[in-house]
């Protein structure tokens, strides 16, 4: 129940063309709705636009004063004001559709520096070449800083709100998530090496345990426990993060059935394979996390391509959240998310990009796309993966994914303003409307993103960034080009 609210606890009252709240139904369409937001950066109410502009006042302003449609395209966003609450901003958008912003539920934002290094490889291949670069550079406090705040930047112009990440320096990664004003679920990385990060294992843990501890209370960010994959990390650390996930009731993210050697060597125990699990169970990576008792509802399992029957009724009655990455599993050749199966299994499926490096965007726009064409191409049914349910999955599901949901993922009264205001009907491409979420998920990029909104912040006004300096971003893109590209010469060459 949310409390009765005065006029001065509102904050920010935005009205839009589609209103798309995603609850009660994701195929829901409100026309000429509005959404209250009070002072906390909370949703108040949705209200049709009339009565919620009748209610606290909005006047429309005069042609050409204020941003009715007066010809040249540039006041098409309506902003009014009330003279009965003052303290009120409005924003008018009449061409648009306002819903939750997007959450990428599994992504590498450290990595953005490295985007288009090693194209056209296979997994293993790539990663070999990732790792070397990233042996040189992670050390550096300020690599793994640039290439979150770069990642950040490109979320938001995307419509990405919030995103799960695993990278080096988590500490890093806060830093650059709270200066842009993004929400984060930030990976405490585990892995079986050695690195400028930690020795080993436990030294992992440790590291996380103090990053934990010390940005505990920061609003817009929450932890997962994050083990990199089966084939990096042992059973005893897999099960030790889980028992430390299942504590500190945060989530537990991890790679697992990426590809069908990880599966292939790990039943075989092929020690010759990189993608082998660092297990003596003789069995596929699922059949023996099932048995470590690490298959839960906390679980982020990021990929899951190569699953069979009786996997996914396993992964459904443990109530295991799955990502799915289809342009990143196209790139690597990597295979098909069964993802029509894991949702008629009653799976929740979320959406990820993946790293800039294997994708190579950021973009939900793109993977909501791929991802209905895929689950129809592998059901052989164009109607069992509809839009409406594509834009769950970059919406809902994902905050389901990363246990937000009580914070966002949609529009109801008490959940944040975490929202996007999605330009539709104005361009070629996106015009006629018949279906404003086929549209959005099928016509629409993210080009046509015009508003952003964190926890009721303002990051995204018009098309254009409210505190991002571009300028200065690109300058620190383009001294870490130059830094890679001497290390990667100085290289020896390698054959894969």
């Amino acid at each position: 129940m949310v409390r009765a609210m005065h006029h001065r606890d509102v904050a920010l009252v935005i009205s839009a063309r589609y209103v798309l709240p995603i609850e009660p139904r994701s195929d829901l369409v409100l026309d000429d709705h509005a959404v209250v937001v009070d002072t906390a950066g909370r949703i108040v109410e949705l209200l049709d636009r009339a009565e919620a502009w009748d209610k606290y006042g909005a006047e429309w302003p005069a042609v050409g004063d204020g941003g009715v449609r007066s010809g040249n395209g540039d006041d098409v966003k309506v902003e009014v004001s009330s003279p009965k609450c003052p303290h009120i901003e409005f924003v008018h958008l009449p061409d648009h559709a306002l819903m939750p912003g997007f959450v990428n539920a599994h992504t590498h934002t450290g990595m953005a520096l490295m985007r288009g290094m090693a194209d056209d490889e296979a997994l293993f291949a790539w990663l070999q070449d990732i790792w070397k670069v990233e042996g040189r550079f992670t050390s550096q406090p300020s690599f793994c800083y640039d290439g979150a705040y770069l990642s950040a930047a490109e979320m938001i112009r995307n419509g990405t709100t919030c995103f799960a990440d695993m990278y080096w320096d988590p500490d890093e990664a806060v830093a650059a998530t709270t200066r842009a004003g993004l929400r984060a679920l930030i990976g405490l990385i585990c892995i079986g090496f050695p690195s400028h990060f930690a020795k080993d294992e436990d030294g992992y843990i440790t590291r996380g345990l103090q990053t934990l501890e010390k940005h505990k209370h920061e609003p817009l960010v929450r932890f997962a426990w994050s083990p990199h994959a089966p084939y990096t990390v042992s059973d005893a650390t897999l099960k030790r993060l889980s028992d430390l996930s299942e504590r500190d009731n945060i989530p537990y993210h991890i790679h697992l059935h990426e590809t069908s050697e990880e599966c292939d060597a790990s039943e075989q125990l092929n020690r010759d394979s990189g993608a082998c699990h660092k297990s003596d169970f003789l069995g596929r990576p699922v059949a023996n996390l099932e048995r470590l008792g690490i298959l839960n509802s906390r679980m982020l399992a990021a990929h899951m391509v190569h699953l069979t029957d009786d996997e996914i009724q396993l992964v459904a009655a443990r109530n295991v959240n799955v990502v799915h990455c289809p342009t990143s599993n196209l790139k690597l050749a990597s295979g098909f998310c069964r993802t029509v199966d894991l949702v008629r299994a009653g799976v929740n499926v979320a959406l990820g990009t993946d790293s800039v490096c294997s994708n190579n965007s950021l973009d939900i726009f793109e993977e909501m796309k791929m991802a209905a064409l895929l689950g129809k191409t592998l059901a052989k049914s164009p109607s069992s993966l509809p839009a409406h349910i594509a834009l769950k999955m970059a919406t809902l599901n994902g905050a389901i994914a990363l246990g937000m949901q009580d914070l966002i993922g949609s529009l109801v009264p008490g959940k944040m303003c975490d929202m996007i205001g999605v330009e539709l009907g104005t361009r070629a491409g996106t015009s006629p409307i018949f279906n404003p979420i086929s549209t959005l998920v099928y016509a629409a990029s993210h080009e046509d993103v015009k508003e952003v909104w964190v926890g009721g912040r303002r990051l995204l006004r018009k098309g254009k960034y409210v505190d991002v300096d571009m300028n200065a971003l690109l300058e620190r893109n383009r001294f870490w080009t130059e830094k890679i590209n001497d290390f990667r010469n100085s290289q020896p060459a390698t054959t894969h």
